[in-house]
Formats: structure tokens, sequence, C-alpha cells
């Protein structure tokens, strides 16, 4: 069911009290109703013990008396009380089969019901349910000045309108506890500002994140905890519904496409790391086979007077040195100064 077709049905069902549809019957075009709770509870009474042989048919017949809304272009539930034998009779005189078939589709109207539970709370956060909460003044959503349908009063209300009641309650109770703790922090602030400014801070971060919640449960309609695909990158953890249920799968171990891309990616790093390693060790070992000894063999000795004064006398080969305490000051600078100079233009 998407998120339109839920709201609407649930409009007619907290705004009206039930959801309709149209069946032929004996040439007849007959408007039925679903029933509520209590009108469920009725059917079961008059329908005698289960045990009894007739008592499917019995409940079959009492079930469409009670989702009977209009015949002969006239309102059933007004004084339907006083009509119930009657209309015991009129529905009897049907085969089983076709008694059978009228509570089929019947019920699938009732799967209509069931399956918008879950948008109650969603649609409970929209303006429209507001403003219709707030028109309603603390009366019961099931009264006929509400529905504009006479006969209404004397339904009772069903779980959508009980449910629907006790959210815009709580609601209020949130406004009115709003209001009180701002009153609250405007006469703290006059004794402690620093401490009244942090907890308006803490509070109004709270109230934020618990608008938002309600902005995005009225916009989807409700927080699909399971909504997750292992083709799907990543899911949103906007609410704590969503973090919750997200951290529950990935300390379970379930993955998604995000998980196995990050997987993978992490796994190839590795295997490139492992690959140099490997490639590394090999060309080493290519070293050791083609050079058994890398090191200088042979023997050392210092050189013989004769073996230095052929060295020093080969011209443009050595560079003198001269002990730094016998060098002048003058002669000093000028190194330094020629040195210096070869830094600083970069020749």
């Amino acid at each position: 069911m998407e998120r339109a077709e839920a709201y609407s049905a649930l409009a007619d069902l907290i705004f009206k009290g039930f959801l309709t549809t149209e069946l032929k019957v004996d040439n007849k075009l007959l408007i039925f109703k679903t029933v509520n709770e209590k009108e469920y509870d009725l059917i079961k009474v008059y329908s005698g013990r289960p045990d009894v042989l007739d008592y499917q048919m019995r409940f079959n017949v009492y079930f469409l008396i009670f989702s009977l809304f209009i015949a002969d272009n006239q309102n059933i539930l007004c004084d339907r009380s006083n009509k119930i034998p009657d209309l015991y009779k009129y529905f009897l005189s049907f085969p089983a089969q076709v008694l059978n078939k009228m509570v089929t589709d019947l019920n699938v109207l009732r799967t209509i019901t069931y399956e918008s539970v879950k948008y109650l709370e969603g649609f409970s956060y929209t303006n429209i349910s507001r403003g219709n909460w707030v028109t309603l003044r603390g009366n019961l959503p099931s009264t006929t000045e509400f529905t504009g349908i006479p006969g209404t009063s004397e339904l009772g209300m069903n779980v959508h309108q009980e449910s629907w009641c006790a959210i815009n309650k709580a609601m209020d109770d949130e406004d009115d506890y709003h209001k009180d703790f701002i009153l609250f922090l405007m006469v703290s602030s006059a004794s402690n500002p620093k401490g009244s400014r942090t907890i308006r801070n803490q509070y109004e971060s709270a109230k934020k994140m618990a608008e938002d919640r309600k902005k995005k449960m009225a916009k989807d309609g409700f927080i699909d905890t399971k909504k997750w695909s292992p083709e799907g990158w990543a899911v949103s953890t906007d609410t704590a519904e969503e973090l919750v249920a997200e951290l529950e799968r990935e300390i379970s171990g379930v993955k998604d496409k995000h998980d196995i891309f990050m997987e993978n990616y992490m796994k190839n790093l590795r295997d490139q790391a492992e690959k140099r390693v490997q490639e590394a060790e090999e060309r080493i070992n290519r070293i050791r086979e083609g050079h058994d000894n890398v090191f200088i063999d042979g023997e050392q000795r210092a050189m013989t007077s004769e073996e230095v004064e052929n060295l020093m006398s080969k011209k443009g080969n050595t560079t003198a040195i001269v002990p730094e305490d016998v060098v002048t000051p003058e002669d000093k600078n000028k190194f330094y100064k020629k040195i210096g100079a070869r830094v600083l233009t970069g020749k």
C-alpha cells in the first residue's frame, strides 16, 4: 500500500468511521461499510455458539447486516437495531454461495484497514489531521456532528479513531509542556543566565530532533526499519529507529552493497601490498644468487711514503689542505667569501 492510498483510507476511517464499497445484490446496488471492533463483537454475540452447525451461515448473515450502510437510498445506520430482524430475513434468502462471495468481497475492504494501521502515526502528524483535531475540540470523532453521517454515534469508535485521539492528546501534552518549560527558563534565567542558556540549548536540540522525526513520518508515512536491500548502498539513519535497525544489521553481520565494496577494496589493497613484498623478496634472492659475496675482499694496508709522494705529484687530481691554525685571517675571509658567493648565487 502506498502512502497516498493509506492516507486516503485513514481520512475516511478517522473522520467518517469506516470505508465503503458498492456491491450489486439481487439487481440492487447496496453500499457496504467496514465494521469496527465493537460491531465485530456484536456480530459474534448475535451468531451464537461457534459449535452450532449453522454458526458460519449465521455469522455471515449478521456480518452483512452490520456492514450494510445504504439500501434503497436509505441510511441503515439510523435505528439499525430495529431493522435487524427484517435484514436477517432478507440476507437469509440468498444461497450460501452468494453470502460467502459477499463476505469475501467485504474482507478485501477490511484488509485495507489492517494495512493502513502502520501509517497512522505519520498521518496524525499531518496538517489535515491536526486541523481536524482542533475542530473536534475534545469530542468523540464518532459523533454525527463530526462525521456528518447520521447514525455514526451509535457505532462507537474504531481502533484507528482511538489511536488517533491518543496520539493527538500526547501532542497536546507536549505543547503544554513546552509552554511551561519556556516559562520556567524565563524565571530561572534571572538568577542563573548561563545555566538556563545551557538547558535551553539542550532542550531545543532534543525538541528539534523530535520535530524532524515527525516531519519525516508525515512525509514517508512510517519509519520502515526493514527497508533494506543487499543491492543498496546505504539506508537512512535519520531517526533513532533507523539507527538501531542499522546497528542490529551490522552486529549480525548483514552486509549491503557498500559493505561488500569496502570489503573488496580493502582486500585489493592487502593483495597489492603482499604482491609488492613478494616482488622485493624475489629481487633480493636474484641479487644473492648472482653475487655470492657482495662485500669488499682483499687486504687493506697503509700507504708507503713513496706512494704518497707519487700521489701528491699528480696535479689536478689532489687538493691541498692547509691546517686551520696556520691560515691567516685574510685568507680565511677570502675563502668564506668565495664559498658564500657560490652558495648565494647557486653556482
